[in-house]
């Protein structure tokens, strides 16, 4: 695989990314600073590709344990590269494995926090990339939302929280889904391209065992104007140091 070194201002980052394939993305940024965590929690993300989410979140949250799962094995040696050059080794545990037998390598309610920027298509739905990278990040080919749903209601602990980014149009089945396994939706916040478009995705905290009763938050603007200067929120993403001697 031919691959690039990027570097991401966001927590000072080297990035190993394949140069064709499969490549970070705004939402798995965005997603991220969306996220809050307690001190010293536990965190688990579920399809990690080559690590940003964990990356950053390590940063972001010096005192906390982290996990991260990936299936596609070339996606997987990248993201164990991705931690060392970042000098993570110790903040973050890598696992090849399939969200779907996550109880192969982790027991029930062993995490504070599950967070997840999964496939957003159905199988059927859409023309499938010829990339195979490209069609598992985005079909739910090796992932259906129920079982990522499942997977993330066995590992959370009660009251844990569980993060993820998604399609407006799959917000009525999310939430359906999500009760079903006893995550209540709590918290939500759109992302919009501009401030005058339709939001291109949702932002969700669910809660494990919570009563009813969600807080709709202001949306997320990524740029200003129709040239593409990044809003000042997505600005201050870009611009995030991690605390001296946090890592």
């Amino acid at each position: 695989m031919e691959t690039s070194l990027d570097t991401l201002s966001t927590g000072d980052l080297r990035i190993l990314q394949p140069r064709m394939g499969y490549r970070y993305s705004l939402d798995a940024l965005i997603l991220t600073f969306f996220m809050t965590l307690r001190a010293r929690a536990s965190a688990i993300e579920l399809g990690a590709g080559t690590g940003i989410i964990a990356l950053v979140l390590a940063k972001r949250f010096p005192d906390c344990r982290i996990a991260a799962v990936e299936i596609q094995q070339p996606l997987y040696d990248l993201l164990v590269r991705n931690i060392a050059l970042n000098g993570l080794r110790e903040r973050i545990e890598p696992q090849l494995g399939d969200v779907r037998e996550i109880d192969r390598w982790y027991g029930p309610a062993s995490f504070d926090t599950v967070c997840a920027n999964p496939p957003y298509r159905k199988v059927r739905s859409g023309r499938s990339n010829p990339d195979r990278e490209k069609a598992l990040a985005r079909h739910e080919i090796c992932l259906s939302l129920d079982e990522l749903v499942r997977a993330a209601a066995y590992l959370l602990a009660k009251r844990g929280r569980f993060f993820l980014i998604h399609r407006p149009e799959r917000l009525a089945d999310l939430v359906q889904k999500l009760r079903r396994c006893n995550l209540e939706p709590k918290r939500m916040r759109t992302v919009h391209a501009f401030a005058t478009s339709a939001p291109s995705s949702v932002l969700l905290e669910a809660v494990k065992g919570a009563r009813p009763g969600m807080t709709m938050e202001g949306p997320f603007v990524i740029y200003r104007d129709r040239s593409k200067e990044y809003s000042e929120e997505m600005m201050q993403i870009y611009a995030f140091r991690a605390p001296a001697g946090g890592v």
